[in-house]
């Protein structure tokens, strides 16, 4: 068991009215320094204080995606693979960028968040470990106003607090919620799949700070469970990684917030207030009782807060002068977060079923070996009389189903038999000998050889590596007649289950100039002006991404026929390999032999190089693709929204349902 305290880092938002005056970022030093100039007005009596100093384990100004990924995340991910758990929670005021941290953006591939990343590397850390047997599922749970939404749930099912989803808490301090759905991710496209299956279904609305503000938390849970495929597989790790999108704390008198927004508001900042107040509890080492059932969110939380996890915390602060009071409040909670001390230790559970089988086994064995010990004690003096030909039968149809792998092992009743079996062995092996000898057609040998493993050669029948399909690329190999198809995304149609929040994307609330009541015009004609006006930048965004994707398939197709062309040259190559070897008798090697040798291993190189490029393509195009669905869906929404509210209703306020059911989409997107 190993004592850590909580890693806390922080990250930046890149604005170009950054107070350089006011605040000071230094990386190295991972330091961040603010000074607040007194005001005037308050008089000649001011004890406000002006300096504020923090220092955190590490300072992410104007980073990448990627660099925050790896710099924060990336190695509480890799452990959650070896056993432990892991936390990564975002903190921050509202637009300070936590979302974009941890979801991601609408832009390229580039830009995709922590979670994408996170899940790419669990897929990756699995396949690179054969020797274990792993399993990986995933929940998504949202908690808006202090009620828990199951985001994974069947479409039209309504989950809340109150009737399915309740936060249980086991003998060890291990906190799970009854009634999520926990889903089985059999690859990283099919986890991808659940993530913007939940996505779709968070509650966001716009105000004056964001126009995408998180009106809830959410938490992304990564279930991973391995067993060893050599050794004694009873032993089971199990580990879980919570990636928490925390809704954003907001001042109202900045937000201007009214209605059903400043309800979301304040059930925001009260959770968040519990928060710290646990966080408090936890840093101070003299209080015995930590308030974690004040709030769902710090129920929930309650194992990645000092128990049985490691945890990251990642703070987003926005660097401008009218945001440095924020900027102090989320330093200052972060820098009690790093006070935090946990114990963190590797997860590993024992499978009763198979624990009773490997028992069972065991006692087995051992009576059979006690029987042996008193037959030669003479405790239970065996017989020695030759076996009948019936009895000789028996025992060669047990050994040849022994051989053939029908039963997995044969029992063993005294010395006398152990004798009758191996004589029956040496019987069945010479038979085997003799017939090899006289020329006689052996068994068909039932190996695999289409795949020679580290040179990464594997091919289909043709010799190919798969068949150009259209626009969608290459595919690497043959799937065998049965598999099961993979997942497919859809977005979906349906009406949100969380329509009645009070959460609406976007808030027009005008009238259209120049419309009159009667004058509604077609459907088509005002998607195109939603387009060129409010739909602007999210059509742009789409477009952008749609272009991207082209290019991606277009590369895929590319490197589908690198690929199969570096084939066929390795297969020339060994075959001229070969046929110089019969050429030459003696066994050596000469000048032309080595020219092909050195060819034959550049051509495996390029293939391998071909190969991982493909699979990252495709994964890029994967999630472009995703990007593009949400995106289109996201367009529709918006401008169902814009349309009622713009010509439908005739006082102009907004529509009570902001996802509107599938017969209002429009034609033509």
């Amino acid at each position: 068991m190993v004592r850590s305290a909580v890693q806390v880092c922080v990250r930046t938002r890149p604005t170009s009215l950054f107070a350089h005056q006011e605040l000071g970022i230094s990386p190295e030093e991972r330091t961040v320094d603010v000074n607040i100039k007194k005001n005037p007005a308050m008089g000649v009596v001011n004890n406000i204080r002006e300096n504020f100093h923090y220092k955190f384990d590490k300072i992410m100004h104007n980073s990448s995606q990627d660099t925050v990924y790896h710099e924060c995340v990336s190695e509480v991910v890799r452990s959650v693979a070896q056993g432990y758990n892991g936390t990564v929670l975002v903190y921050g005021q509202t637009g300070a960028g936590k979302t974009y941290t941890m979801s991601g953006g609408t832009g390229n591939y580039k830009t995709r968040g922590s979670i994408p990343r996170a899940l790419q590397e669990i897929f990756a850390e699995v396949n690179s470990r054969p020797d274990q047997a792993y399993t990986v599922k995933l929940s998504y749970l949202e908690i808006y106003n202090e009620a828990l939404y199951d985001l994974l749930a069947p479409a039209g099912v309504v989950t809340d607090g109150s009737n399915d989803l309740q936060i249980i808490e086991d003998s060890k301090g291990g906190i799970s919620v009854k009634g999520l759905t926990v889903a089985v991710a059999g690859s990283e496209e099919e986890a991808m799949n659940l993530f913007f299956e939940g996505e779709t279904n968070r509650a966001i609305a716009e105000h004056q700070m964001n126009s995408a503000s998180s009106r809830s938390h959410c938490i992304l849970t990564i279930y991973v469970e391995s067993r060893s495929r050599v050794e004694s597989a009873d032993r089971v790790l199990s580990s879980k990684l919570n990636l928490v999108d925390l809704a954003g704390s907001e001042r109202v008198t900045k937000t201007h917030s009214t209605g059903a927004i400043l309800r979301e508001a304040m059930y925001i900042n009260k959770s968040l207030s519990f928060l710290e107040q646990c966080v408090n509890a936890l840093s101070d080492r003299g209080r015995d009782h930590v308030p974690f059932r004040q709030s769902r969110l710090t129920h929930v939380l309650k194992d990645s807060l000092g128990g049985n996890c490691k945890t990251v915390m990642i703070a987003n602060i926005w660097g401008e002068a009218a945001q440095l009071h924020e900027t102090i409040s989320t330093l200052s909670f972060a820098t009690r977060m790093m006070k935090v001390k946990s114990e963190v230790s590797v997860n590993v559970k024992v499978d009763a079923h198979l624990l009773v089988k490997k028992y069972e086994q065991e006692i087995k064995e051992l009576k059979q070996e006690l029987a042996m010990h008193d037959a030669l004690s003479g405790r239970n003096r065996p017989t020695y009389v030759p076996y009948t030909e019936e009895q000789r039968f028996e025992l060669q149809q047990s050994i040849k189903a022994y051989c053939d792998g029908t039963v997995d092992t044969i029992e063993v009743v005294n010395l006398r038999h152990i004798t009758e079996i191996l004589q029956q062995f040496k019987m069945i092996t010479n038979n085997a000998l003799e017939d090899a000898k006289s020329g006689r057609p052996a068994r068909a040998d039932t190996g695999d050889d289409t795949a020679e493993g580290a040179d990464g050669e594997a091919a289909n029948g043709d010799g190919g590596v798969g068949d150009l399909v259209g626009g969608a690329g290459g595919s690497i190999g043959r799937a065998p007649d049965g598999a099961k198809p993979l997942v497919s995304f859809k977005v979906s149609e349906v009406a949100s289950p969380k329509a009645d929040r009070g959460s609406v994307v976007g808030s027009p609330k005008r009238l259209h100039k120049g419309v009159g009541m009667g004058a509604v015009p077609d459907k088509n004609q005002a998607f195109e002006e939603f387009k060129e006006t409010d739909g602007k930048e999210l059509n742009g965004a789409l477009r952008d991404n749609g272009a991207s994707l082209k290019d991606k398939r277009i590369h895929q197709k590319e490197l589908a026929l690198t690929i199969n062309t570096s084939k066929k040259q390795i297969d020339e190559l060994k075959q001229q390999l070969e046929l110089r070897r019969e050429q030459v008798q003696d066994g050596q090697t000469d000048d032309e032999e080595f020219v092909l040798v050195r060819s034959l291993k550049g051509a495996k190189a390029e293939y391998r190089q071909a190969f991982e490029d493909l699979k990252m393509l495709k994964s890029e195009a994967d999630y472009l693709n995703k990007q593009v669905e949400l995106a289109r869906a996201k367009l529709v929404r918006d401008f169902e929204a814009w349309y009622s509210a713009s010509y439908e209703d005739g006082q102009g306020t907004q529509p009570s349902h902001p996802h509107p059911p599938p017969c209002h989409r429009p034609p033509h997107v």
